[in-house]
């Protein structure tokens, strides 16, 4: 391979880095490029669009405010008139030029009256299911419908601009309508003709992805872009506004921007293909790489001659230091005539012959470093050569051999220590020479005082230049201090041994192969084996068994511990040292002798914990032994005591364990002896209280008594048998003592059930009469108080030793008849019981009634010895009969209110509905106008009192929501304040808390006007009123007070004054209807009775505190809900129409069936009437298909309006029904109306009402 000179090299290397960086460069100008390409088109498409978006929000708006002009101009009167109307949009061409689909005029019901073009057979079809005719209807304001498809014979998709006319009352009376065919050439369809470029354009649709103007006319109206086809469009139709990249839903890849229209919120868009927006790009891509192509082999040829000149420096430069390797003579000073690179190079390479004589200096310097080193280390360290001459040493070396360096440099040992010494080192010298390595090893040596030290040798060769030994490095640590700690160490062991060899307590060690190496003296007395003759052994069982056994030691040594108990009948391990066990058994010695020994055994471990061998202690308890048999003599003599005794006895430890129990006992509780020891007693038989409860260990005095040593006597021990019953004992307790300590108790317990169950007998009768509800009076004959329980002292306020031997008298009130009392002293003294009410009065002077029976008491002989009264207070069932009393009283009038209501309202039906039929057929001018205007007055007055006595009896229809009471209280202030006047001030303190309720907002509006004014006619001076809404709790006390409320959380209404106040009496009255307190005709007595219905047919309660001079407070009590008030959506009045259906009307009044005949008929109805619910079954039973709508009377004999209404559902549950009533106690509760297609209109209701009703009802899904 041939080499590739340097200039090569550099001219291929620096043309490839700027072809390299030419590319970069290009590839960053061809993006920069491309990105503000991008941003100028995104930027000038986005203005296009928004500029054309806004053109066409003008063109909209200004057609929009040409219409709604257009409609100004037309007159009131030219609505209902053909003719006029027809001039009307004959004389527009403009505004037809503008709506090319025609100008049209609709009725407030939605009905086509005329337009331009006329197409007669449109004209008078109703049109109100159309979006743009209820929007506008429903505000009042111009609409632009979206887009849909014509009812004109063209059936082309329009779009329809609304203009409202409005009459003298403000209501709507008819709208006049524009439309715009998206077929024909108009301001929006031109924007499909608008051309981006040769292929872009523009296209319109809605949030509903309709399309409403497109280039191509097909997809006009419809909705061909499913959605994720086109990514922006979606995003479009979620807000976003702007210019981006995407495939539309023909795959192809566009530029597109988005605006949203102002006026209408459709989208105005923009496509345009993304080959022709980036055709300047891939030109432009073309230029470039031709460019960088010429520039890169113009750079080649610059490099290439560029390069030839650079390096002829170089060259020279390399042929002198050829020449400085080839002469070996004194290298001399590089010369090259160069200012660049290379002769920098050459100033540095004579540098670097500088340094190298540098370095030379510097090795030197290391070396005197290393000398001084070793020679501040506190070791001794030498080196010598190989003939054992000293080269060199440290400091401490001479400090501990005592020389000088002068006159140990060139010595051999044999020069500076003794010879005996000298030849232990030399040969060791030897050695290491001859072995090689690092040689350690310990020896004497003598400091400079000649004193004799212990050290420890390291030692090394270090090789020569040839690499075979020059000498040797060696270094001493003075281990004196050390050797002397391990003398003491073993002058330790020796001490333990020595403690082993003269304890008292016989005592062998076994080292790790089970041979003997411990054998102490009293070991020898024990055994008669001296020491001698068993160390070393390893059959030490042959000591102390016949046959061959292992030893405690030898146990423990062969990890063989669960072997213990096969060897030994007496054995446990040992709860102290860990590894240790213990057991007991039969030793005879050499002279036959038998001892019983207590054996322990515990290893022996080393440092690192390793098992090294194991101690065994014997231990003789011969005497023990033999004592603890005649104590077992002596307890089997005291079992036999036990177990002929009668009674329980059993014994307990300090732990309160049973350690005996005799027969009895065991029989007493059901367990066996057996199960019983052992077994703690108080968990096993003492363990829980009469009602089951745990009985802790800690809370029984008879087991402190046996933990603390003291006698203990206890006669109610509840104990637990094994079935699970229990009976109470008598229980005594005596502590045991052994040798002055306490080991433990004797307990004797004894069954007392029978005489127990006897004295709860007794206890029963004494705590039924102390404990019982009323109060218990005893007297003897003469009627003197012997005893009273504790009820008396709490009831009449007497302690006992205040009455007994006083006479009941002092009870008396003086306000019950004597003959009563005579009656009663007759009727007990004859042995009768007497049963009747006093009214008494206590310590405190207060009276009540009580409710007392009175009954004689006899001996064993049959002779009365005492009387014994029982009382009971009545005063609260007294306070609830009267509230009681009460309620039905107010029930009763408002059953008679509703029912004079409900008649009066048949009555006011027929005057009011024939008066209006009358007055609208009296022609204008009459003067008898103003005499039914008179008439109608007065029936709406009457209305408006048969209104309020529905209220009070709660029988009227009501409206309800969910509302918030402070906010609805807020909003009636201002109201309020104009009621009461400006000499009566009004404060409000509303609850920081939501409180929901479902009301009538109206009524409870009614409930604040009559309360506010009731508070003013109460203030005549002026004063203050306030209104404060807080949520409370109900409980079972807000009951007992007032007699009656539910418990729970309420939203409380308190309305208070600081007018005159009320007494009692009248507060007992002030729910009445037409009570009233004021002057004649100040009012009508019905303003509370009204405020009492609506509460009530809320649910809620309605109390009244007053004192006279002090002012009132009504407080309104309104159940609260958890959920959030919703609106209430109010449906638009409209004129109503006729219909030709058929309608069931059922009314048992003849006058009000003849009017509702009359008026339906009015507005086209076929009407079947009848005056019964069983007449009305069997005409439905016929002609139910042609009957669409029912409407009932309510309150009817035989079948009431909701049993019919039942009935004809059954047979169509489909049938419409609207009840006429303003009696609603058989229909609705008070919640108004939930099934479906049923409604209700109140009586007495206007005929327009009524026509309006029937309509709405007929024309509902």
């Amino acid at each position: 391979m041939l080499p590739i000179s340097l200039k090569t090299k550099m001219t291929v290397t620096i043309s490839l880095l700027i072809a390299g960086l030419l590319s970069i460069l290009a590839l960053s100008t061809q993006m920069y490029l491309v990105d503000q390409l991008k941003q100028l088109l995104y930027t000038q498409q986005f203005d296009m669009v928004s500029a054309l978006a806004d053109q066409i929000d003008d063109k909209i708006l200004s057609s929009q405010t040409e219409l709604v002009a257009t409609a100004g101009t037309l007159s009131k009167g030219a609505v209902n008139d053909p003719s006029v109307l027809r001039s009307f949009f004959d004389d527009r061409p403009d505004t037809l030029a503008m709506f090319d689909n025609g100008l049209f005029l609709f009725s407030s019901d939605g009905v086509l009256i005329s337009g331009n073009p006329a197409e007669p057979t449109l004209l008078g079809r109703n049109y109100l299911q159309r979006d743009y005719l209820k929007s506008t209807l429903a505000t009042g304001k111009p609409q632009i419908s979206e887009p849909f498809i014509s009812s004109q014979p063209h059936h082309h998709p329009i779009i329809m601009f609304t203009a409202p006319i409005f009459g003298g009352n403000g209501q709507i009376t008819a709208i006049l309508t524009g439309s715009i065919d998206l077929t024909k050439n108009n301001f929006l369809t031109r924007i499909g003709s608008v051309v981006l470029g040769d292929e872009g354009y523009l296209y319109l649709y809605n949030r509903d992805r309709t399309m409403i103007v497109h280039p191509d006319r097909s997809r006009i109206f419809r909705r061909d872009v499913p959605v994720g086809a086109n990514i922006l469009f979606d995003k479009a139709i979620a807000g976003f506004e702007g210019t981006g990249e995407t495939v539309n839903s023909r795959k192809l890849q566009v530029i597109s921007s988005f605006k949203r229209l102002k006026s209408t919120g459709w989208i105005l868009a923009s496509n345009f293909p993304q080959k022709e927006a980036y055709s300047p790009i891939h030109k432009a891509r073309s230029y470039i790489l031709f460019a960088l192509a010429v520039v890169l082999l113009i750079a080649i040829l610059v490099v290439w001659l560029s390069m030839k000149f650079l390096t002829a420096p170089l060259l020279a430069f390399t042929q002198q230091i050829r020449s400085m390797t080839e002469h070996k003579e004194v290298a001399q000073p590089i010369c090259v005539s160069a200012g660049d690179e290379i002769g920098v190079l050459c100033d540095a390479f004579n540098q670097l012959l500088k340094e190298v004589e540098a370095q030379k200096g510097e090795l030197k310097r290391q070396l005197d470093f290393s000398r001084i080193l070793i020679d501040i280390i506190p070791i001794p360290v030498y080196y010598k050569d190989a003939q054992g001459r000293y080269l060199g040493c440290n400091q401490a070396f001479l400090d501990f051999n005592g020389h000088t360096r002068e006159e140990l440099m060139g010595k051999t040992v044999h020069d500076v220590v003794p010879t005996h010494l000298a030849e232990k080192y030399h040969q060791s010298d030897q050695e290491l020479f001859a072995a090689a390595g690092v040689q350690v090893f310990e020896a004497k040596a003598l400091r400079g005082n000649l004193t004799q030290r212990d050290v420890m040798f390291f030692k090394t060769t270090f090789p020569d230049r040839d690499g075979s030994p020059g000498g040797i490095l060696g270094a001493m640590l003075d281990i004196t201090e050390h050797k002397q700690a391990e003398e003491a160490l073993q002058a330790q062991k020796e001490f333990a041994e020595n403690l082993v060899m003269m304890s008292t307590v016989p005592t062998f060690v076994l080292d790790h192969s089970h041979r003997v190496i411990i054998w102490n003296s009293a070991l020898e007395v024990l055994t008669g084996i001296k020491a001698a003759d068993v160390l070393g052994l390893e059959n030490c069982w042959k000591i102390f068994y016949d046959s061959e056994r292992p030893l405690l030691a030898d146990l423990i040594l062969d990890d063989a511990l669960d072997d213990l108990t096969k060897y030994y009948s007496r054995s446990q391990r040992s709860p102290l040292i860990d590894g240790g066990i213990q057991a007991e058994g039969w030793y005879r010695d050499p002279a036959g002798e038998g001892h019983y020994i207590a054996i322990s055994a515990a290893p022996i471990r080393d440092r690192h914990g390793s098992l090294v061998g194991a101690l065994q202690v014997i231990e003789d308890i011969t005497e023990r032994k033999r004592a603890q048999d005649a104590h077992e003599k002596t307890r089997r003599q005291l079992q036999l005591i036990l177990d002929a005794a009668g009674e329980g006895i059993n014994g307990v430890d300090t732990q309160g364990r049973i350690t005996f129990v005799n027969p009895a006992a065991a029989e007493m509780v059901g367990w066996s002896q057996e199960e019983l020891l052992g077994r703690n007693q108080h968990e096993l038989m003492h363990h829980s209280r009469e009602d089951g409860s745990p009985f802790q260990e800690p809370e029984c005095a008879v087991a402190a008594a046996c933990r603390e040593g003291r006698p203990y006597k206890g006669s109610d021990e509840l104990f637990w048998r094994k079935d699970g019953t229990s009976f109470y004992a008598e229980c005594n307790c005596s502590p045991i003592r052994e040798d002055g300590e306490l080991v433990g108790a004797v307990i004797i317990y004894k069954d007392m059930t029978e005489r127990r169950q006897a004295q709860e007998q007794l206890l029963k009768l004494s705590q039924a009469v102390m404990q019982s509800p009323v109060y218990i009076m005893i007297t003897d004959t003469n009627g003197n108080i012997e005893f009273v329980n504790p009820r008396f002292t709490q009831v009449t306020g007497y302690e006992a030793d205040e009455v007994i031997g006083r006479n009941p008298k002092l009870l008396q009130s003086g306000k019950t008849s004597p003959a009563l009392y005579q009656g009663l002293w007759d009727t007990i003294t004859s042995g009768r019981v007497w049963t009747g009410e006093l009214y008494n009065r206590y310590k405190s002077g207060a009276t009540h009634w009580e409710h007392a029976t009175i009954s004689p008491i006899r001996n064993s002989a049959g002779v009365i010895s005492h009387f014994m009264a029982f009382m009971e207070s009545i005063s609260e069932r007294k306070k609830l009969e009267e509230q009681l009393r009460q309620a039905q009283k107010m029930e009763a009038i408002g059953q008679l209110a509703g029912g004079v209501a409900h008649d009066f309202n048949n009555i006011l039906t027929v005057i009011m509905g024939f008066g209006q039929l009358l007055q609208h057929s009296l022609p204008s001018g009459d003067p008898m106008l103003e005499n039914m205007e008179q008439i109608l007055d007065a029936a709406d007055r009457a209305t408006h009192l048969t209104r309020s006595l529905l209220a009070f009896s709660r029988k009227q229809v009501m409206l309800l929501h969910q509302v918030e009471l402070s906010e609805l209280a807020r909003k009636h202030v201002k109201f309020l304040v104009r009621i009461i006047g400006e000499d009566v001030t009004l404060k409000t303190s509303f609850c920081d808390e939501e409180l929901m309720v479902t009301a009538d907002s109206g009524q409870i509006e009614q409930v604040l006007m009559n309360l506010a004014t009731n508070a003013r006619d109460a203030m005549p001076g002026g004063g203050e009123l306030t209104i404060k809404t807080e949520a409370v709790q109900l409980d079972k006390e807000f009951h007992r007070l007032h007699g009656y409320g539910m418990p729970g959380r309420y939203a409380l209404l308190t309305v208070t004054d600081t007018g005159t106040g009320m007494d009692p009496e009248t507060q007992q009255k002030i729910f009445e209807p037409f009570f009233t307190t004021k002057l004649p005709g100040r009012g009508t007595g019905l303003g509370l009775s009204i405020v009492y219905g609506i509460i009530k047919q809320h649910g809620g309660y309605v109390t009244i505190f007053s004192q006279r001079g002090f002012g009132t407070t009504f407080s309104i009590y309104l159940p609260l809900n958890a959920a959030k008030a919703q609106p209430v959506e109010k449906t638009a009045g409209f004129v109503p129409e006729g219909g030709s259906e058929t309608v069931l009307v059922v009314e048992d009044d003849a006058a009000v069936g003849r009017l509702v005949e009359s008026v339906l008929k009015r507005y086209g109805y076929n009407v079947i009437l009848t005056e019964s619910g069983e007449e009305a079954l069997e005409i439905y039973e016929s002609r139910w298909r042609d009957i669409k709508l029912a409407l009932l009377d309510v309150i009817m004999p035989k079948m009431n309006g909701k049993q019919l209404c039942e009935k004809l559902r059954e047979r169509s549950p489909q049938l419409k029904v609207l009840f006429l009533s303003g009696y609603t106690a058989d229909l609705i509760q008070d919640k108004g109306i939930s099934m479906d297609g049923v409604d209700i209109i109140r009586k007495p209701a206007k005929p327009i009402e009524l026509a309006r009703k029937v309509r709405e009802m007929l024309d509902s899904q």
